[in-house]
């Protein structure tokens, strides 16, 4: 991946298809990942690892306006690593993502996911597909890991729904 040297994508960041990946609505406005609570909080709550590819800086407090990552994921002490795609954009740059959100809100009665989607104001995407030989729930696990560092509800590759951590920690049986 083609970085600058604050380890930001160094090229038009376009949003994956909400039918390939996992969509998370952020109320939080920047692009920032704080490495150490990511880490720390799949360490704690999914005995999980999670590595950068490309570190990334804030000089200043500075953060993109879009992002894009590799993030190496493993879950469990001995686990295979995993590589998996992330990208952030602010939500009014995908439409698609936001009104996924909204019809998976719709298809469960709201259950104060629509009020979360209503807040959000940032978009990050995990995408789906893993490297031959790759963990298959690594972009779910990565997601609930994300989903409870910035308190964003999840749209499932394809949509129809939306779910908190609890959700996908089900999903992956946790």
């Amino acid at each position: 991946m083609d970085v600058d040297r604050n380890g930001w994508a160094a090229f038009r960041v376009e949003p994956l298809p909400v039918a390939r990946a996992y969509t998370l609505l952020s109320p939080d406005p920047e692009a920032r990942i704080d490495l150490a609570r990511w880490a720390h909080q799949a360490r704690t709550f999914f005995n999980a690892r999670i590595e950068l590819v490309q570190p990334k800086r804030y000089p200043e407090g500075q953060t993109p306006s879009a992002d894009a990552a590799e993030v190496e994921f493993a879950r469990g002490p001995r686990a295979e690593i995993t590589r998996v795609q992330v990208v952030t954009l602010p939500i009014e740059e995908v439409p698609a993502a936001r009104a996924a959100a909204e019809e998976g809100a719709r298809a469960i009665g709201g259950a104060g996911f629509d009020a979360l989607v209503e807040r959000a104001r940032r978009v990050w995407q995990i995408a789906d597909e893993v490297p031959e030989g790759g963990d298959p729930s690594a972009p779910l696990a990565l997601a609930a890991v994300m989903a409870s560092v910035l308190l964003a509800p999840i749209v499932p590759p394809g949509g129809g729904t939306i779910f908190g951590v609890k959700g996908a920690r089900t999903r992956l049986g946790l």
